[in-house]
């Protein structure tokens, strides 16, 4: 993962929950830091994850299908969207181009792993 670019998209459901926002970012930076991982874009959005039509969604997309990033780091699956087959959808789109979906559990178990 070292040398990669990535793009850290954070949401919550709703405005009392904002504090989240910068939690999910602050994690999530120190975790890309700790890996040699250069964050080229962070997003973050209140919304209440039905659907890709937001505008931080689409600017993720256009990193995604421009090829400007190697990973997305999200606190967890559902970050994204909470419907299974809308994320599935998503994962197709990251799949064609090549970006893998890394969520704060996998870089934890990555850290893990490299401390063996």
């Amino acid at each position: 993962m070292k040398d990669s670019k990535a793009f850290i998209y954070c949401r919550v459901s709703n405005r009392h929950l904002q504090n989240l926002l910068y939690y999910q970012e602050d994690v999530l930076t120190k975790l890309a830091h700790s890996f040699d991982i250069d964050v080229v874009a962070v997003a973050k959005e209140v919304s209440e994850g039905k659907n890709s039509y937001t505008r931080e969604m689409q600017t993720l997309i256009h990193y995604i299908r421009n090829e400007k990033i190697d990973a997305l780091l999200v606190y967890d699956k559902t970050r994204i969207c909470i419907f299974d087959d809308l994320y599935a959808e998503f994962q197709m789109i990251c799949d064609k181009h090549h970006v893998e979906i890394i969520t704060i559990e996998d870089m934890r178990e990555l850290s893990s792993i490299q401390l063996l």
